[in-house]
């Protein structure tokens, strides 16, 4: 089968530029001829075509002769609107990542988040749209979308065969770690008030706490303000260590991961959420905001706080700090029997898990 793929971008760090790489090869696996269409893309393994407009991708010849086109939507981008085009001989699919509602994104970015809603309304031309999660298909809904949908999950890579014990149950130093885009809407300088209220009220606290986050993507001004506030916080507290990597390698990341007792994520909105089912597999206690996609991605095994109330937030980590220090999680098995069954519910993510789902849902849709 000749499919055409059709995104923006596929860049490294990027969840649904991960989720292009994972299904091109996982359809190429199946004997399928795939060709990419894309502004700019940073695997080289991958069948890329460099196109500037969306004439680039109507008028090639592969994509006239395409059995079916594949469109991946979480951000209006220009080349969604060949999915129009689409030969009428080739079966048409949207993959939804949702879309950052926008009052949660910076001024300058609100008039994308308009044209986005605006855009959805191309899905009336496919024949199929599977969402990452039911949240993603709720907003299509209430989108007015009424052309079939279904949902199947994206993977995790790196998921551990088994969790070990933690720096912090040897040299007594805990380890928080956050994971995502340094915007607003992911709560970074939220969690940054959370450390400076726990460290007010306890100033001997010793703590150790890393930041990823892919800077490509990130608003600069939070940068800056997170930078001043993590110099400000280190030249107060002698026990508090912050390391902000940027754009991590996923070796770095999957490090840090393992090492940390607790992720925070103080998120505004969350259409899937890979980083909480990262730190889950790597028997990191989650803390997050109650909103969005968040309860259903945590399976239950995180600590929900009220969206925005910084008093709850403080308090959740500091409680959460205690338990990931006390002698019945480190010594008597509390963490080991957690981290056993928080690994067992992730492996339903796995590449392998959500190869066979996609692969099954795609060909059945294609007819081959």
């Amino acid at each position: 089968m000749k499919i055409a793929y059709v995104h923006s971008i596929c860049n490294r760090y990027d969840a649904i530029s991960g989720a292009i790489n994972n299904e091109i090869g996982w359809l190429q696996k199946r004997g399928h001829e795939v060709t990419f269409y894309a502004y700019s893309c940073e695997y080289d393994h991958l069948p890329h075509r460099q196109v500037e407009a969306e004439r680039d991708v109507v008028f090639d010849l592969r994509f006239q002769e395409s059995d079916l086109a594949i469109f991946h939507f979480g951000v209006y981008y220009p080349l969604f609107n060949t999915v129009i085009a689409t030969p009428k001989s080739a079966k048409r699919l949207v993959i939804f990542h949702n879309i950052t509602p926008k009052e949660f994104v910076s001024p300058a970015a609100r008039e994308t988040i308009d044209r986005s809603f605006k855009q959805i309304s191309n899905m009336a031309f496919s024949q199929l749209v599977i969402c990452d999660s039911e949240t993603n298909r709720n907003v299509l809904s209430a989108a007015g979308v009424t052309v079939p949908t279904s949902v199947i999950p994206l993977s995790i890579q790196n998921i551990p065969k088994s969790v070990r014990s933690k720096p912090s149950f040897s040299d007594h130093v805990p380890r928080i770690v956050f994971v995502g885009r340094l915007v607003a809407s992911k709560g970074v300088l939220d969690l940054l008030e959370a450390v400076r209220r726990i460290l007010q009220a306890s100033p001997n606290r010793r703590l150790q706490m890393d930041m990823i986050g892919n800077l490509s993507f990130s608003d600069p001004q939070v940068v800056e303000e997170a930078k001043c506030r993590i110099q400000t916080l280190e030249s107060t507290y002698d026990g508090l260590s912050i390391e902000l990597h940027g754009n991590a390698t996923e070796v770095k990341k999957y490090q840090v991961l393992s090492e940390a007792d607790l992720f925070v994520l103080p998120t505004l909105h969350e259409g899937f959420c890979i980083p909480i089912l990262e730190a889950l597999s790597n028997g990191c206690r989650v803390v997050t905001y109650e909103n969005s996609n968040t309860p259903a991605i945590s399976g239950g095994f995180a600590d929900l706080v009220e969206t925005g109330n910084l008093d709850a937030l403080s308090a959740t980590v500091s409680r959460v700090l205690e338990e990931v220090s006390s002698d019945s999680w480190r010594n008597q098995g509390g963490h080991a029997l957690w981290a056993k069954s928080a690994l067992q519910y992730t492996k339903q993510f796995s590449p392998d898990a959500v190869e066979a789902q996609f692969i099954r849902a795609v060909e059945r849709f294609a007819g081959s």
